[in-house]
């Protein structure tokens, strides 16, 4: 908390934008920015005649939910942290704030679907909205199935995903030719940020994209004795598909891509551990969860280029 909340300026390009919305406060409407951002800025404004008290509180608010998460989802809490750190940490905390708090959200809206708890469960994705409008997209995933699936579903639709996007064929083509109202404008909206180069760099040949697919078909093939060992796992592992199959299917849209795998990615901090439970001996299930946060956490600071040096 301490390390995202009382970051130089300089070390991460989004510092600033954070501190314009500040500035400008009154003149962002609130379909461009969420309630709790306009909330967090009068807060900031009355306790510490700055912007310094909007970072504490999104601090604050996108770790320790995780945490919280991190409890009531994985046994394997060290863990949990060593991947979130490696990951999500950069990602969220020092980066994109709002996402942050809505996917620390999203988390703890899992129990409330494996328990059926519809009122529970809404309650958490509006609060979550209120953090970033991106999380209304995750209510469909109360109607899955939370304690049965079909793992050849899944990993047939995604390898034919995979396959239509490398023939040029993706879901944004898909909508160009239905439309949709709104989500037709949105993918209006984006496909114009990438004709301005804004992350136009998405490849599906993709060593990472391999190793996510690969983490997720031994999950998807062992999911019996996950559920064995979690209750929560089976829509954990769900949620992980969805992340690909997203990345995947809006490939040539990179940023609704990106916003949405790494959304419904969040459960990655929490479903990479379950390898420690189909491995034996446990400590090679462990270091391998270690070195893949290791390898994300690469892939943060020198291709990401998230935050640079503190001095």
């Amino acid at each position: 908390m301490v390390i995202a909340a009382f970051r130089p300026a300089e070390s991460n390009k989004d510092y600033f934008i954070y501190v314009d919305y500040y500035n400008d406060i009154k003149d962002i409407p609130i379909t461009f920015l969420e309630p709790t951002y306009f909330l967090f800025v009068a807060i900031s404004k009355a306790i510490f005649n700055g912007p310094i008290g909007v970072f504490i509180i999104y601090s604050i608010l996108g770790i320790g939910l995780k945490g919280w998460a991190f409890l009531k989802l994985s046994k394997y809490y060290s863990v949990s942290l060593i991947v979130y750190f490696g990951s999500f940490f950069l990602l969220h905390e020092m980066t994109q704030m709002r996402v942050g708090v809505a996917a620390a959200i999203l988390l703890l809206s899992v129990p409330s679907i494996v328990d059926r708890k519809p009122l529970a469960f809404l309650s958490l994705l509006i609060i979550g909205s209120l953090f970033h409008y991106s999380l209304m997209i995750f209510g469909f995933v109360y109607l899955l199935n939370p304690r049965k699936i079909n793992p050849w579903v899944y990993i047939s639709v995604i390898g034919a995903t995979f396959i239509a996007a490398m023939a040029g064929f993706n879901m944004a083509s898909f909508f160009e030719l239905v439309r949709l109202g709104f989500i037709s404008d949105k993918l209006n909206a984006y496909k114009a940020l990438l004709e301005e180069g804004v992350n136009s760099d998405i490849k599906l040949i993709n060593p990472l994209l391999f190793l996510r697919m690969g983490i997720m078909t031994t999950l998807l093939l062992n999911w019996k004795v996950l559920q064995e060992k979690n209750k929560y796992s089976t829509i954990l592992i769900k949620i992980y598909s969805f992340s690909v199959f997203f990345f995947i299917a809006f490939a040539d849209l990179p940023v609704l891509a990106g916003r949405l795998s790494q959304l419904f990615g969040i459960v990655e901090i929490i479903v990479v551990p379950f390898v420690i439970y189909l491995l034996n001996p446990k400590y090679i299930a462990v270091i391998l969860a270690i070195l893949f946060a290791m390898l994300i956490f690469y892939k943060q600071l020198y291709y990401s280029d998230l935050v640079g040096s503190y001095f």
